[in-house]
C-alpha cells in the first residue's frame, strides 16, 4: 500500500520545519524567503503531496473558508471579481463560498447569518444596502468583514473600490471636448447604492460650471427604457447617453442598435464598464473600463492581511480605472 506523505516528510525534504511547511500552506509567508518558499513549492511538487484541509481545519480550528457575496451574479462584474479573488486565495490555499444575493438586502442578511453558521474567517461582500445597520451584527461577531466595489454609510469596514468620482470626471471632460449640450444620465436608483450615486454627483459637479444641460433617468422595474432613449433622442440640443453601470450600458446599447439609431450621429453614448466588450459593439463604444480582476486581487489580498492583523483598519483601497477612448461620442 503507498505511503500518504505527510507534513512532516515535506518538511523534512525541505529542510525546514513543520511550522514554516504550515505557514506556507496557509499563506502566512511573513519574513520566510523567496528561496525557502521555492523549495517548499517544489518538495510539494515532487512529492505530490496534498494537504487534507479537514484535518488541519479541526486541529487548528480554523475553517479556510471565506465566504463572498456578490449582488448579481449573472452580471459581469461579479464573474471579473470572482475570478481575480479566487486567484489570491485559493493559492494561500482558502477555500470560497460563493454566494448571490440577487440585489436583495432581505437574502443577503440571510446569506450572511449562513456564512457566519459555516465559520467562515472572513467575508468578502458586494453590499446590497448603503446602511452601515445592516451590517453591524459582522462586525459584533468579530468576523472580518471586507467591502467590495460599494461603500456604506457611515464607512465602518475596509472597502477596494474603483476611482469612480476621478474617472467618471475623466469621462466627462471628454463629453464637453465633444460639444456635448445635454447629458442624460441613466441608472438603477440612485438612493439605493453609494457609488451611483457618487458618480451622479460627479457628473453633476462637473456640469454645473459649464453651459451644459443634464437629466437623470433613474430605471426602476416599472420603467420603459426604449421610451426614455426615445425621449432623450428628441431634444434639440447635441445629446449624449450617460450609463452608470455595465449592465445598464448593455440594456441601452441593446435597444439603439435594435431599433437602428447611429452612434455618434444621432446619439452620443458611453459610462460603465467596458468588460472588453465595447469595442465589438457599433462604432465602439468609449467607455470607463474598471479593473474587475484587479479589484479582486487586492480583495483578496486585502482579506488575508486582515486575516494576519488582528487590528483591522477600517481602510479604502482605489483601484483605478481606464478611460477607452472610442468612437462613441
Amino acid at each position: 500500500m503507498k505511503k500518504n506523505v505527510t507534513i512532516s516528510d515535506v518538511a523534512k525534504q525541505a529542510e525546514v520545519s513543520k511550522t514554516t511547511i504550515s505557514r506556507y500552506l496557509n499563506g502566512r509567508f511573513g519574513n520566510m524567503s523567496a528561496e525557502t518558499k521555492d523549495r517548499i513549492e517544489q518538495v510539494i511538487s515532487d512529492l505530490n503531496y496534498r494537504p487534507n484541509r479537514q484535518a488541519q481545519a479541526l486541529k487548528s480550528k480554523r475553517s479556510y473558508l471565506i465566504g463572498v457575496i456578490v449582488s448579481d451574479i449573472s452580471n459581469m462584474y461579479s464573474s471579473l471579481l470572482l475570478k481575480g479573488i479566487g486567484e489570491v486565495l485559493g493559492d494561500a490555499g482558502y477555500q470560497m463560498i460563493i454566494m448571490d444575493a440577487a440585489n436583495s438586502i432581505e437574502k443577503e442578511q440571510d446569506l450572511l447569518h449562513k456564512l457566519i453558521d459555516q465559520s467562515v474567517e472572513g467575508i468578502i461582500l458586494q453590499p446590497s444596502s448603503r446602511e452601515a445597520s445592516h451590517y453591524q451584527f459582522i462586525k459584533d461577531e468579530n468576523i472580518p468583514l471586507l467591502l467590495v466595489d460599494r461603500g456604506i454609510e457611515p464607512l465602518i469596514f475596509p472597502l477596494v473600490t474603483t476611482d469612480n468620482e476621478d474617472a467618471t470626471k475623466k469621462m466627462l471632460t471628454l463629453i464637453l471636448e465633444k460639444k456635448y449640450e445635454r447629458i442624460v444620465v441613466i441608472s438603477e436608483p440612485l438612493a439605493d447604492i453609494v457609488t451611483r450615486e457618487i458618480r451622479y454627483q460627479s457628473i453633476k459637479e462637473t456640469v454645473k460650471r459649464r453651459k451644459c444641460l443634464l437629466n437623470l433617468v433613474e430605471v426602476t422595474k416599472e420603467t420603459n427604457l426604449k421610451n426614455e432613449i426615445k425621449k432623450s433622442l428628441s431634444y434639440s440640443e447635441k445629446t449624449v447617453i450617460f450609463a452608470s453601470n455595465g449592465k445598464m450600458l448593455m440594456e441601452i446599447l441593446t435597444i439603439l442598435i435594435t431599433e437602428g439609431i447611429e452612434i455618434p450621429e444621432k446619439i452620443g453614448v458611453t459610462g460603465f464598464d467596458d468588460w472588453n466588450l465595447s469595442a465589438l459593439v457599433g462604432p465602439g463604444i468609449t467607455s470607463i473600463e474598471q479593473q474587475t480582476q484587479k479589484i479582486g486581487n487586492v480583495s483578496g489580498k486585502q482579506m488575508l492581511a486582515y486575516l494576519e492583523d488582528e487590528e483591522k483598519k477600517d481602510e479604502t483601497r482605489i483601484v483605478t480605472a481606464d478611460i477607452m477612448n472610442r468612437n462613441s461620442l
